[in-house]
C-alpha cells in the first residue's frame, strides 16, 4: 500500500535533513497521526465515564494538537479507517526509538488491523530496523501482546507496563529487539500492573516524563504505586506530583512540552514551573474530547528519530 506519495516522501525526507542540523538535544525527527474517523464515536471505552462525545469538538481539538505538534517536528497524518474507531490513538500501534521500531499486536481484539498501514509508512520512510510482533503477519508471536501505551522511553530506561493490553510476552519480544539492535537489556524494566489496566488504561495514562531525569505522576495512592514499581528513585527520577491524573500525560518532543490544558490550575502551575526550572519550552493542549475515549496527548502521535 502506498500511503506516502513521492512529494511527501520527499517533503518528508527534506525536513529529516534539516532536523539532524539542530542541536544535539533534539531526538525526533518526525511525526506520524491519522485523522478522527466517523465511526470515533464508537471507540472503545475502558477507563472512562461513558459520556455523550461530540465529533466536530473533538476534530478541533485534535487540528490544535496537530498545528502544534508541527511548530517542532514534521508530522504526516495518515487517513482515518472508519473499521477501525480507535485509529486515532496511533501510538499503540509502534514502539519505535531511533532507527528501530516494533510493530505491536494490540491488546484489544478490535483494534489489530490498525498496524498495517503504520508498517507500510515506516517502510516507505526508509526504516530497516522493523520487527513485527504479531505471529501470523510478522516473525512473533501471536500470543504476544502490547500496546504503545504502555511503553515510555525516557531517554534513559524503556519502561513496559504490564496490563490489561501488555503482557509478559509483549515484554520479551520488545527486549529482545531492542537488546538486539544494542540495547542493555537492564534499561528495559517491565514493570507491574499496580495501575495500568486498573485505575488508569495504560501506563502512560498515570506516569509520563518531560525530560531524562524528571517523571510526571499523579498524587496519592496511584502515583506512589507506579513510582515505587518503577523503583524510579532508585534510577535517578525527580517526579512531579500533580493532583489531576490526566495532566500527567504530556508529549515531549526536541526540548517542547505539550501537556494537557486541564481544568486543575495548580497541575498546570506545577507543569510550568518545572518547565522553567528545566529550560523546557511548554504548550498546553486541550484533548478532553478526546479523553472521553480513554485518549490523552501521547497517543495521538507516534514520534520517529529516523
Amino acid at each position: 500500500m502506498q500511503l506516502l506519495s513521492k512529494t511527501s516522501k520527499r517533503v518528508l525526507r527534506h525536513a529529516y535533513a534539516a532536523s539532524m542540523a539542530q542541536t544535539s538535544r533534539s531526538r525526533h525527527t518526525m511525526a506520524i497521526a491519522r485523522d478522527i474517523p466517523d465511526s470515533f464515536l464508537n471507540a472503545v471505552v475502558a477507563h472512562s465515564a461513558d459520556q455523550g462525545i461530540s465529533l466536530a469538538l473533538a476534530r478541533k481539538q485534535h487540528n490544535v494538537y496537530l498545528s502544534q505538534l508541527r511548530k517542532h517536528l514534521p508530522t504526516f497524518c495518515l487517513p482515518p479507517m472508519e473499521t477501525h474507531p480507535d485509529c486515532l490513538f496511533v501510538e499503540d500501534t509502534v514502539v519505535a526509538i531511533g532507527d528501530t521500531a516494533v510493530i505491536t499486536q494490540l491488546g484489544h481484539v478490535t483494534r489489530r488491523g490498525e498496524a498495517d498501514s503504520i508498517k507500510d509508512v515506516l517502510h516507505q520512510l526508509g526504516m530497516t530496523n522493523v520487527y513485527d510482533m504479531r505471529g501470523d503477519n510478522g516473525n512473533g508471536d501471536e500470543r504476544a501482546l502490547c500496546d504503545g501505551g504502555d511503553v515510555m522511553y525516557t531517554g534513559r530506561h524503556l519502561f513496559v507496563g504490564m496490563s490489561d493490553r501488555t503482557n509478559d510476552l509483549g515484554f520479551q519480544f520488545l527486549r529482545d529487539a531492542f537488546v538486539s539492535q544494542g540495547m542493555t537489556s537492564d534499561d528495559i524494566i517491565p514493570v507491574p500492573p499496580v495501575v495500568a489496566g486498573k485505575e488508569v488504561l495504560h501506563l502512560k495514562s498515570a506516569v509520563t516524563h518531560i525530560d531524562e531525569h524528571t517523571l510526571l505522576a499523579p498524587e496519592g495512592n496511584v502515583g506512589d504505586s507506579v513510582l515505587n514499581a518503577m523503583k524510579a528513585t532508585e534510577r535517578g527520577y525527580d517526579a512531579i506530583r500533580l493532583p489531576d491524573i490526566l495532566s500527567c500525560n504530556a508529549v515531549v518532543v526536541n526540548g517542547h512540552v505539550l501537556a494537557q490544558d486541564a481544568p486543575c490550575e495548580l497541575s498546570k502551575s506545577r507543569i510550568e514551573q518545572a518547565c522553567k526550572e528545566r529550560n523546557l519550552g511548554l504548550t498546553f493542549i486541550d484533548t478532553s474530547e478526546l479523553a472521553k475515549k480513554d485518549g490523552a496527548l501521547t497517543c495521538c502521535s507516534v514520534l520517529l528519530g529516523v
